[in-house]
C-alpha cells in the first residue's frame, strides 16, 4: 500500500504558489527561488516531487537532488547529482565528467556548474529541486548561494526544501523568493488520505488514530498502512501510539535476512544500488537474497527506484537506526567504508569511516586521512575535521601512527586549523627525538600559523629550535626564514629587514627551495611594512618565479602601491584570460587583489561587490585574512557613502569573525574605528584611537599607517580636533612614505599637500595638485583639488577655486564618495555657485533606470544585449561574481525578474529617450 501513488492531499495552495514561479519561468523567462520548510514528515518531499512532475508537463525540465547526512563530506554532491537526474538530464556525460573533476576546487566547481546551467536554461526553462537542504554540505551551500546570484534572470527556478524555519541557506539573495511553510494537515484532509489508502471512509476508531498524528502526513500514512496490513492478514487492527514503536514492531516481524537488509539501507543513509545493499548482508545467501529484498520491500520500510533502494522516508531511516545497538551501527558503517575504499572512492568511504571509527581503528583512520587529503582544496572545514579525527583514531603504539600524524599535520596546516595543527605537531614531537625531523614539522606548521594570522605563536615555536645543535643546513635555513617571516610582524624598521635579508642569504647557501621561499616572503613583507614598495616588488617577483603563480597577488599589490595600476590590471587580466576556458579558477588571493584594485581606483560598486564575494569565500575557506580585507573595504566604502550605520555593523562583524593576532588584525581595523568615530562626530575618540597609529607609524610592523589614502583623513581629524602634535606627526609620516617611494605621485603629492596645508602655503598646494593629477587614485586627485580650491576661495580667488572644486566634485561623484562630494557642493553653494549636475544626483530615485549606478548600467546594457555573465565580465574587466552582484541590484531597481524583461525594459528606455 505504501508504494502505490496517491494524490497529494491538502497542499493545493502551496502547490499553486510554487507552480506560479515555475509557470513564470515558462511564460516570461524569469527565474526565482521557492523555499519550502516544515518539520520531518510534513510532506516537503511529496510537494517537491509533485511540483517536478507538474513542471515536466508544462515543458519545464526538472532536476531533483537530495541532501543527506551521510554525504555531507562529499562536496557539492546534491547539486551535482541533480544535474544528471531525470529522463532528460540537464548536462551531458562530458559536462558531468568535467564537473566531477572540479570537486576539489569550489570556485572551479561553481564555474562549471554555472556554465552548464546557463547552457541548459538557454534551451528552455529549468527547475532545480533540492530536498533536505538542512543537511547540505558546506560546498553545496556555497554553490547554491553563488549560483542564485550568478544565474539571476535566466529561466531557472530553485525549489529548496528544508526543516529549518528561516532562509539562512540562501545567504543575502535579493531575488524573487516564494517562502512556503507547510502546516499540519486538517482533519478533513487526513480523512481524504484515509479514503485513498483504505478504499473506504475512516471509521471513528481510525479517525482517532489519525488525530494522534497531529496532522503529519507521514505518520498518518504509517498508521493507515498498519491498519491496511492488519486487515489483509486478519490480524487485530491495533496500531502502536508512537511512530518509532510502530517501525520497531514492523522491523521485528521481518525474517532475519530482510531485517538485516533494511538495517543496512537505513544505516547507509542514502540510496544505494540493489547490488551494494545485498553485498552488505551476509545473512542473505543465494536465492534467498532476492527473497529478502522482496520481503523488505513488501514491509514498506524501504522502496526501490531505478535499481536503487532507500528507506521510505528520513523518519523511517532514523527510527530503524534508533533500534540498533551502537556496535551494530559501527559495524555496518565499517562494511560500507571498506567497500567504497576497495572501489577507490575515498570520499564516499569517509563518512562511513567517521561513523565507524573507534580508538585504535587503523583501517578507518587511513580512510579518513585519505579523504581529508582529497578534500583539502574543495572543503577545508571538512578536510580539517577528518584529519583531526584520523589522528585521534590511531594510538601512538601502532605502527601507522607516525605516518597518519604527518599526513594529518599537513592537512591541518593547509586548511589553516592552527590550534589543531599544533595539537598534532606537539603529539608527534613528544615521540620524536631527531632534531631535523622536529625542525621539518615545525616549519610545516609555521606556514599555517602565518596564513592564519598567528605570527606570535609561530615565533614562540621556531625560536627555541634554532638553539638546537646538529641541524642540517636545509632545516636550519627553513627555521631561520620562518623566524624572520614571523618577526616582520614584531621587529620594526631596519632590524626586521636586516634579519630577513640574512635569512635569505642563509637559504640561498643551503640550496633549499622551501627555505628560500620563506625568506623571500619575509624580505618582501619587511620592505612593504617600511613602505619600500619597489624593494617589495623585487622580492615578490623573485618569490613568484621560485614558488609559482600563487604568489602573484603579492606582486600585484606592490604594483598598486607604486601607482602602476595599469600593469597590475594587465596581470589580473592575464589570470582572468587563463581562466576563461573554465579550466582553472581564480585563486582567492587574486580576488582580493582585484578588490583592492577596484577600491583604490574609485570603482566603489565593483569593490563593494567583490568584498561581499570575498567575505563569503574567506569564511568558506576558513581564511580570516581574506575576511579581514573584505570587511575593511566594506567599511571604507560605507564611510565614503556616509553610511555610518552599515560601517559600524561591518566593524562589529570583523571583531566576531576575524581570529588573528592583534598585530595582524588591529592595524587596519583601528584605522577604520578611528575614521568611523570621526564621521559620527566623536573627534576626541577618533584622536585617541588614531594617536598611537600615527606615533608608531615610522616603526610599524604593518603597512597600514603608511597608506597614502589614510593620510588626508588623519590630517582632517587632527585639524578638527585642533591637535597640532597629531597633525604634525601625520605630515612627517607622509613625507617619510614619499621619501621611500620617489617618483610615485600618490605618495609625493599627498606629502606636499599636507605640508602645504599645515603651513598654509598656496604654492605647495598648487604643486601638490599638479603632482596628484598624475595619481591613478581619484580620491587623492579630488582631495588635492578640494584643499587647494578651498584655500583659493579663502583668498578671494573665486573663479580659480570653483574650477578646482568642480574637478574635485566630479572625481568624488564618480567614486561615490558622497560625504566628500557633498562637502564640496556645500562650499560651492556658499560661494554662490549652482550646477545642473547637482540636481540630478540629489534627486536620484530608488527605482527605475535613473536609479542605476554607472557600473550597474554597464552590466545591464551588456546582459540585455545577450551577453552571459562570463562574457560581460570579460568585456568589463571585472569578476563574474561582481557582474552577478550588479545584476541583482539592476533587477531589484527595475522591478524585473528575467533577462528578457531587462531587454524589453532597455528598449522602452531607448524609445523614451532617443537622444
Amino acid at each position: 500500500m505504501g508504494m502505490q501513488p496517491q494524490p497529494l492531499r491538502g497542499r493545493s495552495e502551496p502547490m499553486e504558489r510554487a507552480l506560479s514561479v515555475v509557470r513564470a519561468a515558462r511564460r516570461h523567462g524569469s527565474g526565482g527561488v521557492v523555499l519550502v520548510s516544515g518539520p520531518a514528515g510534513i510532506g516537503k518531499s511529496a510537494l517537491l516531487a509533485e511540483v517536478c512532475s507538474q513542471a515536466e508537463r508544462i515543458q519545464v525540465r526538472p532536476a531533483l537532488g537530495t541532501c543527506d547526512p551521510i554525504e555531507q563530506v562529499s562536496p557539492g554532491a546534491p547539486v551535482i547529482t541533480a544535474l544528471r537526474a531525470g529522463r532528460e538530464p540537464l548536462v551531458t556525460q562530458e559536462q558531468y565528467a568535467g564537473i566531477v573533476d572540479a570537486l576539489h576546487e569550489p570556485l572551479l566547481l561553481v564555474e562549471r556548474i554555472a556554465a552548464a546551467l546557463e547552457h541548459a536554461s538557454g534551451q528552455g526553462p529549468v527547475l532545480i529541486a533540492i530536498d533536505d537542504v538542512q543537511w547540505a554540505d558546506r560546498v553545496s551551500t556555497f554553490v547554491i548561494r553563488t549560483l542564485l546570484t550568478r544565474l539571476l534572470g535566466l529561466p531557472l527556478v530553485w525549489l529548496l526544501a528544508t526543516r529549518d524555519d528561516d532562509a539562512a541557506v540562501l545567504g543575502s539573495v535579493h531575488t524573487c523568493l516564494e517562502y512556503i511553510r507547510l502546516a499540519p494537515l486538517p482533519a478533513s484532509e487526513l480523512a481524504a488520505i484515509a479514503q485513498d489508502r483504505l478504499g473506504h471512509p475512516p471509521d471513528e476508531r481510525t479517525r482517532g488514530f489519525l488525530d494522534a498524528s497531529a496532522g503529519n502526513p507521514l505518520l498518518a500514512i504509517d498508521v493507515l498502512d498498519n491498519l491496511a496490513r492488519a486487515a489483509a492478514r486478519g490480524e487485530p487492527d491495533t496500531v502502536p501510539e508512537e511512530f518509532g514503536a510502530a517501525i520497531a514492531r514492523r522491523l521485528c516481524d521481518l525474517p532475519d535476512a530482510a531485517r538485516a537488509l533494511v538495517e543496512v539501507v537505513a544505516v547507509c543513509g542514502r540510496a544505494v544500488t540493489v547490488q551494494e545493499a545485498l553485498r552488505m548482508v551476509p545473512e542473505a545467501v543465494g536465492a534467498g537474497r532476492d527473497g529478502a529484498l522482496a520481503v523488505a520491500l513488501e514491509s514498506g520500510l524501504i522502496t526501490i527506484h531505478d535499481q536503487r533502494v532507500a528507506t521510505r522516508h528520513d523518519l523511517v531511516r532514523e527510527a530503524v537506526s534508533g533500534t540498533l545497538p551502537d556496535q551494530t551501527v559501527r559495524t555496518l558503517h565499517g562494511r560500507f567504508a571498506r567497500h567504497h575504499l576497495d572501489a577507490g572512492q575515498a570520499l564516499l568511504a569517509a563518512p562511513h569511516a567517521r561513523a565507524a571509527a573507534t580508538r585504535g581503528d587503523v583501517a578507518s583512520a587511513l580512510i579518513l586521512i585519505t579523504a581529508a587529503e582529497q578534500l583539502t582544496a574543495a572543503s577545508p572545514h571538512d578536510a580539517g575535521d577528518l584529519a583531526a579525527l584520523a589522528f585521534r583514531t590511531v594510538r601512538p603504539e601502532q605502527t601507522e601512527w607516525f605516518d597518519v600524524g604527518r599526513r594529518s599535520l599537513s592537512v591541518l596546516c593547509r586548511t589553516q586549523r592552527a590550534a589543531e595543527a599544533m595539537t598534532v605537531a606537539n603529539a608527534i614531537l613528544a615521540h620524536v627525538d631527531d632534531a631535523n625531523l622536529v625542525g621539518v614539522i615545525e616549519t610545516e606548521a609555521a606556514r599555517a600559523l602565518w596564513l592564519g594570522g598567528k605570527p606570535g605563536e609561530l615565533l614562540a615555536r621556531i625560536t627555541p629550535m634554532l638553539a638546537v645543535d646538529a641541524l642540517t643546513p636545509a632545516v636550519g635555513a627553513r627555521l631561520t626564514a620562518a623566524r624572520a617571516l614571523a618577526n616582520t610582524r614584531s621587529t620594526a624598521g631596519d632590524s626586521g629587514a636586516r634579519e630577513a635579508a640574512g635569512a635569505l642569504d642563509f637559504a640561498r647557501v643551503s640550496g633549499d627551495k622551501d627555505a628560500q621561499a620563506l625568506a623571500l616572503q619575509a624580505v618582501g613583507e619587511a620592505a612593504r611594512n617600511e613602505g619600500r614598495h619597489q624593494d617589495a616588488l623585487r622580492s615578490f617577483r623573485e618569490l613568484r618565479a621560485l614558488a609559482g603563480p600563487y604568489q602573484l597577488a603579492e606582486e600585484i599589490t606592490s604594483l598598486q602601491f607604486l601607482d602602476r595600476y595599469d600593469h597590475a590590471q594587465l596581470l589580473l587580466d592575464e589570470v582572468r584570460s587563463d581562466c576563461s576556458d573554465i579550466s582553472r579558477s581564480i585563486p582567492p588571493a587574486l580576488h582580493c587583489a582585484q578588490m583592492w584594485q577596484d577600491f583604490n581606483l574609485g570603482h566603489s560598486d565593483d569593490a563593494d561587490a567583490a568584498a561581499r564575494t570575498l567575505l563569503e569565500l574567506g569564511q568558506q575557506l576558513g581564511n580570516g585574512v581574506y575576511a579581514l580585507d573584505a570587511l575593511i573595504v566594506l567599511i571604507a566604502v560605507a564611510l565614503l557613502r556616509g553610511d555610518t550605520q552599515t560601517a559600524a555593523a561591518h566593524l562589529a562583524q570583523a571583531d566576531r569573525l576575524v581570529d588573528a593576532d592583534d598585530g595582524v588584525r588591529l592595524p587596519g581595523l583601528t584605522v577604520m574605528r578611528g575614521w568611523l568615530a570621526a564621521d559620527q562626530g566623536d573627534i576626541a575618540t577618533a584622536l585617541q584611537v588614531l594617536g598611537p597609529v600615527a606615533s608608531e607609524a615610522a616603526t610599524s610592523c604593518n603597512y597600514w599607517p603608511l597608506w597614502p589614502c589614510w593620510m588626508g583623513i588623519f590630517f582632517e581629524i587632527g585639524t578638527a580636533g585642533a591637535d597640532e602634535g597629531f597633525t604634525r606627526t601625520v605630515v612627517d609620516i607622509a613625507e617619510l612614505a614619499a621619501s621611500r617611494n620617489p617618483g610615485v605621485a600618490s605618495f609625493e603629492g599627498v606629502a606636499l599637500n599636507l605640508r602645504g596645508r599645515e603651513k598654509g602655503d598656496l604654492a605647495m598646494l598648487s604643486e601638490s595638485v599638479q603632482i596628484l593629477a598624475r595619481s591613478p587614485r581619484p580620491v587623492l586627485r579630488a582631495s588635492g583639488a578640494h584643499c587647494y580650491g578651498r584655500a583659493l576661495m579663502a583668498e578671494g580667488r573665486r573663479d580659480e577655486a570653483l574650477a578646482l572644486l568642480d574637478r574635485a566634485w566630479d572625481d568624488y561623484h564618480r567614486m561615490d564618495a558622497q560625504v566628500y562630494r557633498d562637502d564640496v557642493q556645500h562650499a560651492m553653494r556658499q560661494a554662490g555657485a549652482r550646477r545642473t549636475k547637482w540636481a540630478r544626483t540629489s534627486t536620484r530615485p530608488e527605482i527605475g533606470w535613473a536609479a542605476l549606478t554607472g557600473a550597474e548600467r554597464r552590466v545591464a546594457l551588456l546582459i540585455a544585449a545577450g551577453h552571459s555573465n562570463r562574457s560581460a565580465a570579460l568585456e568589463l574587466g571585472v569578476s563574474i561574481n561582481t557582474v552577478g552582484t550588479h545584476l541583482r541590484m539592476v533587477f531589484s531597481k527595475l522591478g524585473i525578474q528575467s533577462r528578457v524583461q531587462l531587454a524589453n525594459a532597455l528598449n522602452r528606455e531607448l524609445m523614451a529617450t532617443p537622444d
